[in-house]
């Protein structure tokens, strides 16, 4: 039997990786591509990328440090590999031309190059996001705590831009650094990232300037992803309390539309570079697709499972595919999310045992001086 077509992958906290097919006025088509035997929230799937130019691999990178490519064409995994490097999860990964990059959380950066011995990079701090250029395959960006954004060339292992920090408040204190994450500006050199401080900032490699050519303030919000929407000098921003914007870039920077019908933090967005549609992932387990000049929320399917990371195709959109049939049956599709229904209240009510498990006890002992339940009476 042929298979369906994908055009959003998502991965979970309980390592679970998930094709998807968003059609417009229609319910979602969930298929789990991996076993749920193998699931386990001790090892969550933290970061996904296209493993070539041609969008036919997906390249996904683990809590564990295993990393795992699955090829859309053959529908099965073609590697699975503990990528050791430093310490922490993987919170960046990406293949271009056999080169395997993996970036951990305590600041490394490793490429893993066939044939010849992996080079790796100290980014100088720990890491958020480690972000490759669509536009320059031996590009990345890197950014974290402390660690202000950093452009490398992968051939060489060397530095080709850092950022400096915006000047002092106007209490002539030091404005803190926490970068969460970055997005390179289609079609130009720029680099925009999101602070845990609520700034969208722009920097320009190409100018002799270092700080940021843009910055904007989106009020009382921790951002915690971006993405280039299909608008010309426009991203998309998420914060962790729920809240997604479309930010101009353009001369002083403007927050514009706000998209609403988010309950969770807002752990992933993705957008479609030739459509004007937005895909995103939060921690109440459901995926959305919103309509980026409308605003109008398109779609939302509960996922069953906690949400980390999402994938969507470059061309993505609603419009019905020639879909080939699937040799799954809407049996077994039920059975499916009967399964993984019962993985997810099993590993929750784990989780909620533990935790009672590991709770101190509490003493019976009464502090001096009181004496609960008697009455004292006159003598």
């Amino acid at each position: 039997m042929k298979s369906v077509y994908f055009n959003a992958f998502v991965g979970t906290a309980s390592g679970v990786f998930k094709g998807v097919t968003a059609v417009e006025k229609c319910d979602l088509y969930v298929k789990n591509l991996d076993s749920l035997k193998t699931a386990t929230n001790k090892n969550p799937i933290t970061a996904m990328n296209w493993g070539d130019g041609f969008e036919e691999e997906v390249v996904i990178g683990y809590g564990s440090q295993l990393v795992k490519i699955y090829n859309l064409k053959t529908r099965s995994f073609t590697m699975a590999e503990e990528k050791k490097c430093g310490e922490g999860a993987i919170i960046g990964i990406s293949r271009r031309n056999c080169v395997l990059l993996t970036a951990v959380e305590s600041g490394l950066v490793k490429l893993w190059r066939e044939g010849s011995d992996p080079l790796t990079i100290n980014t100088g701090g720990p890491l958020e996001r480690v972000r490759p250029s669509p536009h320059h395959s031996n590009i990345i960006a890197t950014g974290g705590k402390e660690n202000d954004l950093k452009l490398w060339d992968t051939q060489t292992g060397e530095q080709t831009f850092s950022a400096k920090n915006v000047r002092h408040d106007d209490l002539e204190l030091r404005v803190p650094v926490w970068i969460t994450d970055m997005a390179f500006i289609l079609n130009t050199r720029k680099v925009a990232v999101t602070t845990r401080h609520g700034y969208v900032r722009l920097y320009d490699p190409s100018t002799c300037t270092r700080r940021p050519v843009v910055s904007v303030q989106v009020p009382e919000q921790a951002l915690t992803c971006i993405s280039c929407s299909s608008k010309e000098h426009h991203v998309i921003v998420g914060s962790g309390s729920g809240q997604m914007n479309l930010v101009d870039l353009r001369s002083r920077g403007l927050v514009m539309n706000k998209y609403k019908g988010f309950v969770g933090g807002i752990k992933a967005i993705a957008c479609s570079e030739e459509e004007p549609y937005i895909a995103s992932v939060s921690l109440d387990r459901h995926f959305r697709v919103h309509h980026l000049y409308t605003k109008e929320l398109l779609l939302k399917e509960y996922m069953q499972s906690k949400l980390t990371c999402l994938l969507v195709r470059s061309n993505f959109d609603l419009t019905e595919p020639e879909r080939e049939e699937s040799g799954e049956s809407s049996e077994e599709r039920d059975k499916t999310k009967e399964e993984e229904k019962e993985k997810e209240e099993s590993s929750s009510s784990d989780e909620a045992e533990e935790i009672f498990k590991n709770m101190p006890t509490v003493g019976e002992k009464r502090p001096k001086g009181t004496n609960l339940g008697k009455k004292k009476h006159k003598s």
